[in-house]
């Protein structure tokens, strides 16, 4: 259906597949613009509360020169688990991998925070001045990020001469609600289209349809996050060209999605 000017997703289903904590403003911003959302999430995210290797990590602040959180949720349970430990980043050069992290963070008083100008991923804050060989070598530098994860980050700054380390402050775990029952409950048996922010959420969708058969999903378009998860598109079995945004944030999303539907 062609979408109007005024509410541009009206007469799309658009398959929302963001941890609960994420989505809440992106599935209201949909259904602002006429959109019918099905929120779907494909990575249920759960702190590590009780983790006793974090709690010492954290413990010990002040040995560390940088701290880096790799997400919104490494912001949450990280400062969660600071504030436990009685501690602060007064002393810490910090740094975040994207906007939506770099905002969390100044929204809970942190008001020096680096992120990246455009490239909000871990190649973006390589290429951060502050982040060169020049500026992090003998440094301790912590990566607040949640458990496994790439190691890009991590090997380039070891790489320049910094002393890395991880807090992992959160884990990713499989959803276990059924997609097939989240679709007969909102009366379809294809969204026009799935928005994927993770390459993680995309391998649990198609898991998720081999197991329940739901093969016609593999012909659902794909808005996705990066040109990471784009390439795992076609390798996972989708069949339609993925669109793409650079930035994961909420009107990023929103943004593509009304050119897409000015195209369909």
């Amino acid at each position: 259906m062609k979408a109007g000017t005024a509410r541009p997703l009206e007469g799309y289903t658009i398959l929302v597949t963001r941890p609960e904590e994420q989505a809440h403003a992106l599935i209201g911003a949909l259904e602002n613009l006429g959109g019918k959302v099905v929120f779907a999430p494909m990575i249920v995210i759960q702190g590590k509360h009780a983790d006793p290797i974090a709690a010492a990590t954290l413990r010990q602040l002040d040995t560390y020169d940088i701290v880096i959180f790799i997400s919104k949720n490494a912001v949450e349970y990280g400062m969660q688990l600071l504030t436990a430990a009685k501690q602060s980043l007064d002393h810490q050069a910090v740094y975040a991998v994207g906007l939506g992290t770099g905002g969390r963070l100044r929204e809970l008083g942190l008001a020096d925070v680096h992120t990246p100008k455009g490239e909000f991923s871990s190649e973006g804050l390589l290429k951060m001045p502050g982040l060169s060989a020049h500026e992090v070598t003998g440094k301790r530098i912590l990566i607040i990020r949640g458990a496994g994860g790439r190691e890009m980050l991590a090997q380039g700054l070891h790489t320049r001469g910094a002393i890395v380390e991880y807090c992992e402050v959160y884990e990713r775990v499989m959803p276990t609600t059924r997609l097939g029952d989240l679709l007969r409950a909102n009366r379809i048996t294809a969204p026009d289209i799935a928005i994927i922010t993770s390459p993680e959420a995309l391998t649990n969708l198609a898991e998720k349809i081999d197991q329940e058969g739901l093969d016609s999903l593999f012909n659902v378009p794909l808005l996705v996050a990066g040109n990471r998860t784009a390439q795992e598109v076609e390798r996972l079995g989708f069949t339609v060209e993925p669109v793409v945004v650079d930035n994961p944030g909420d009107q990023s999303i929103v943004d593509a999605l009304v050119r897409w539907t000015a195209d369909a």
